[in-house]
């Protein structure tokens, strides 16, 4: 909940962002294993894994640029 608020408010955007992508590819890794399934059941879990994986991708995109003008790290000017 935390690094939720911190992304929304644009408070260490960049922290933040990289440690929610770390959680979610490691709760993907572990909750979302389509590998382990048979191949009739791993349709809904691959869908997850790969929706986590897009999330992932628009954290670390978050980390890389930063959160914006309008953001508490803006105004504190770091």
């Amino acid at each position: 909940i935390v690094g939720g608020v911190a992304l929304i408010v644009g408070f260490g955007t960049r922290f933040a962002a990289l440690a929610l992508s770390v959680f979610t590819l490691a709760a993907s890794i572990f909750f979302h294993n389509f590998w382990a399934l048979p191949a009739d059941q791993q349709m809904i879990p691959q869908l997850l894994f790969f929706k986590n994986i897009a999330v992932i991708g628009g954290l670390l995109t978050l980390a890389a640029w930063g959160a914006g003008a309008w953001s508490v790290d803006a105004r504190r000017g770091s």
